[in-house]
């Protein structure tokens, strides 16, 4: 019963597919949180924009920096919230190809991640350039 282990090439071949898949959703996922901030600030700025304005209008003199902290503030929280879950969703990516990899659906899981994480890309920079 005592059986010698051989190693097997196409399964060595499959776990460096899975770490590299894996490495570039990891940085997919960090361009899809850092798109995802900047659509947020965008956003923010266009009603800081708007704010201002309203202030010039109501007889306002100089600058009110209320919505300029505010921003900033946002800014902040922000940041903390795209870092928090980019870092759980390379954490997931890896769970769901490694389970993916053991029911034989690693080539469908990564194309579903990268295809997701595209969308997310894509959409953000039309919201970025038509949109705001």
């Amino acid at each position: 019963m005592n059986q010698k282990k051989v190693f097997d090439w196409d399964n060595w071949k499959i776990s460096i597919l899975l770490m590299f898949a894996w490495l570039i959703t990891s940085i997919g996922a960090l361009f899809s949180g850092l798109y995802i901030r900047e659509v947020i600030l965008r956003i923010a700025l266009f009603f800081q924009i708007a704010s201002q304005q309203a202030y010039k209008r109501g007889g306002g003199i100089g600058f009110d920096f209320t919505p300029g902290r505010v921003v900033l503030v946002l800014d902040n929280i922000i940041a903390i919230a795209i870092a928090i879950a980019v870092v759980t969703s390379v954490i997931l990516i890896e769970y769901y190809f490694r389970k993916g990899r053991s029911r034989g659906l690693l080539f469908k899981r990564i194309g579903i991640v990268i295809g997701i994480e595209a969308a997310i890309i894509v959409l953000s920079i039309l919201i970025l350039l038509f949109v705001i």
